[in-house]
């Protein structure tokens, strides 16, 4: 089984002295009271959609409503562990890892939201599923939103949070603004390879929440060998995100915008930009939650997306 090495470990120390947000996440990882994600059996499998290989997991009441998770990075659907019995009680849930995240397969070609969302939009299609609620967390939400912009989408209604598409001020994470405007620090970056970042995402971008050893393992192999493809979804990533915020207001889709109020990656002022623009909208902002939201939180995430796919989105 992989573990976050000393070398892993050492890395994350340095990407983390270089981000100044670090010490009001350290302060609040101190003050709040941690746990380890549980040990949660997620039964993945591969298919061949979109021309792919690509995981997915599926659970829950055939009848119940659809609901369909996209994975974050640099993590992967195993990221809802803390969520998926709540989830899966009552609702049809399909867990995606998206091209080229997680362990779907995928190339640098794929690294751009717009692209993203046209290759859900073929994997929804493949998979032959109708009135979706879609439920993207980071790159996940860049995904969705582009997907929604498509005028033969399959959405009932989207959970979106934790991503560019936002309009007004971008404000982003320090390292991550010099990711997307410096080629040889996503270099760099890819050549320390995902075991940094994993390590790095897991301080910076939570405040309760532990992972397990289990999805320690999942993600350093996930990504394994695959730094140097997956790193270019940061290339100019300001000027996508840009793109999409610029688009955002055409959805008609009900949206439910999340974030983790202490959320130190993606500020949590893009939620309330997000929330403004988008015509049916919610907005909630989770407590003591940081870039890693859903997982820092799972029972008021779960809450929330039962409470949105039972009648919350009807009334956005």
């Amino acid at each position: 089984m992989k573990k976050l090495s000393i070398y892993d470990r050492a890395n994350a120390a340095t990407f983390r002295a270089m981000s100044p947000e670090w010490w009001r996440v350290r302060r609040a990882r101190k003050q709040a009271i941690s746990f380890e994600n549980p040990e949660v059996d997620i039964p993945t499998e591969f298919r061949t959609l979109a021309g792919r290989n690509i995981r997915i997991a599926e659970a829950g009441p055939a009848d119940g409503p659809t609901v369909v998770l996209l994975s974050p990075f640099p993590e992967s659907i195993l990221s809802f562990v803390g969520s998926w019995e709540a989830l899966t009680r009552s609702l049809h849930v399909i867990a995606i890892d998206l091209p080229g995240f997680g362990a779907s397969e995928g190339d640098r070609n794929d690294m751009t939201p717009s692209t993203q969302g046209s290759l859900l939009g073929e994997i929804l299609d493949d998979l032959d599923l109708t009135g979706v609620h879609l439920v993207g967390p980071d790159v996940g939400m860049a995904a969705a939103l582009s997907y929604a912009l498509l005028p033969d989408h399959r959405l009932a209604s989207m959970v979106v949070g934790h991503s560019v598409g936002a309009p007004g001020p971008m404000k982003l994470a320090m390292l991550i603004n010099l990711m997307s405007r410096l080629s040889i620090l996503r270099w760099n970056t890819a050549l320390l390879g995902a075991g940094p970042l994993i390590a790095f995402t897991s301080t910076l971008g939570a405040i309760r929440h532990r992972y397990n050893a289990t999805q320690v393992d999942d993600f350093k192999r996930a990504y394994s060998g695959r730094a140097f493809e997956v790193i270019h979804w940061f290339d100019d990533l300001r000027t996508s995100g840009q793109e999409l915020a610029a688009r955002v207001h055409e959805i008609e889709v009900p949206t439910m915008v999340f974030w983790g109020e202490l959320d130190a990656l993606f500020d949590v002022s893009n939620a309330h930009h997000l929330h403004d623009a988008l015509p049916k909208s919610g907005l909630q902002i989770l407590p003591e939650a940081g870039h890693l939201s859903w997982s820092d939180q799972p029972e008021m995430f779960a809450a929330m997306v039962l409470d949105w796919v039972d009648e919350g989105y009807l009334a956005a």
